[in-house]
């Protein structure tokens, strides 16, 4: 008799379960926000550029639908583009997030970033991403004149996939880029990218000091960056050599060698003396000749002098870019976190940008090449 009034029980409860969701969303009349531009505006307004995937069978020829609007809360303008598109605009499928150089320059990110704190139906894993020029043109040109690329999101994305698995920028989303803003030790860097005729270049890696955007590297020196970062493991990063002055001599117009980079390790040292920071960073590298001089490198003395060359150059890659970021009060790698964590009473004491300005960093390059092609 229990067992019946289970099984009875059962069957009562269960079409109650089944019954389906009752917050449904009806794609047709849903407006899925992909991509935001954000730039600035008079009265320390948001220009902001909404694109929107167009999901209706018939319409065959747009791709994306693009909303412009203007305010001064990201929140409000939403609200304007509601009024405009006549559909209920969701941002949970967000991807990406375009701030103008001149707008991150003023240090507002992190604040046009808040509303994705408080919403929770905000996408925190949208990509942060620095415009060399307007998001909105760049929004708008890709919609009219990328007829032949996928998707401008599809498109966003695909490029900069592909650039974090070269290592040629470091992915940034909005949940680090926020955390990253809080820390007093550490600085963001974003993927920097332009508008061409008729494509999006990455250009490389705009550099923060204390959420403002102060300077940017190139798509090779940002590989270097990301060594000393973190690791360029599992990237396949090439590194653009010159050769050594002998070689040019008879192959002149060869200038360089291509060289795909790996790194075994990475550690960094800091100690405080004479009461200031000395930092050493050192890098473990290897890598093979991708592409090089028609020449004798199944001579171990050839073999020798290149792997110098290309460590002695790499070393003084790294240091130019520690030097230009100590130059505008960057410090992307984190090494004041490294001085708080270990002499925080000092840390506490000096203001670190000014400080980082005048540290002594060294880096100290390994490399081995270890391919370099069966040709002879």
């Amino acid at each position: 008799m229990y067992k019946r009034i289970k099984i009875f029980a059962f069957i009562i409860v269960i079409p109650f379960i089944l019954c389906g969701c009752w917050d449904e969303v009806l794609v047709e009349k849903t407006g899925f926000i992909t991509i935001v531009g954000i730039e600035r505006a008079p009265l320390g307004n948001f220009k902001l550029t909404y694109s929107m995937p167009i999901i209706d069978p018939d319409i065959k020829s747009a791709r994306s639908k693009v909303i412009d609007s203007e305010a001064n809360l990201t929140r409000i303008a939403r609200n304007n583009v509601n009024r405009m598109s006549g559909k209920n605009m969701l941002a949970g499928k967000i991807e990406f997030m375009l701030y103008s150089k001149e707008f991150a320059g003023e240090g507002r990110i992190l604040n046009a970033n808040s509303i994705f704190e408080r919403d929770p139906s905000n996408s925190i894993l949208a990509w942060v991403v620095i415009v060399d020029g307007s998001p909105r043109d760049l929004i708008h040109q890709a919609e009219e004149n990328f007829k032949d690329k996928p998707r401008s999101s599809v498109y966003l994305n695909d490029l900069l996939e592909r650039a974090v698995s070269t290592g040629n920028i470091n992915e940034t989303r909005i949940f680090n880029y926020d955390l990253i803003s809080m820390a007093p030790g550490i600085d963001n860097t974003d993927p920097m990218i332009k508008i061409t005729d008729k494509s999006v270049e990455v250009k490389g890696s705009a550099l923060f000091s204390d959420q403002k955007l102060v300077g940017a590297i190139n798509a090779q020196d940002s590989g270097l960056l990301i060594a000393m970062m973190k690791t360029l493991k599992h990237k396949k990063y090439t590194y653009n050599a010159g050769i050594p002055a002998s070689a040019k001599e008879i192959y002149s117009e060869k200038q360089s060698a291509a060289i795909q980079l790996s790194q075994n390790s990475k550690k960094i040292n800091v100690s405080i003396k004479n009461n200031k920071p000395v930092v050493d960073i050192y890098l473990d590298l290897s890598g093979y000749a991708d592409e090089y001089k028609w020449d004798h490198l199944n001579d171990e003395k050839e073999v020798k002098k290149l792997n110098e060359h290309v460590q002695e150059q790499l070393r003084q890659d790294c240091q130019r870019v520690i030097g230009y970021m100590q130059s505008i009060e960057s410090d992307p790698i984190g090494i004041g976190n490294m001085v708080r964590a270990k002499y925080n009473s000092y840390f506490k004491k000096v203001d670190w940008h000014k400080t980082y300005k005048n540290s002594k960093i060294n880096v100290h390059v390994k490399f081995n090449l270890v391919e370099y092609g069966d040709i002879q």
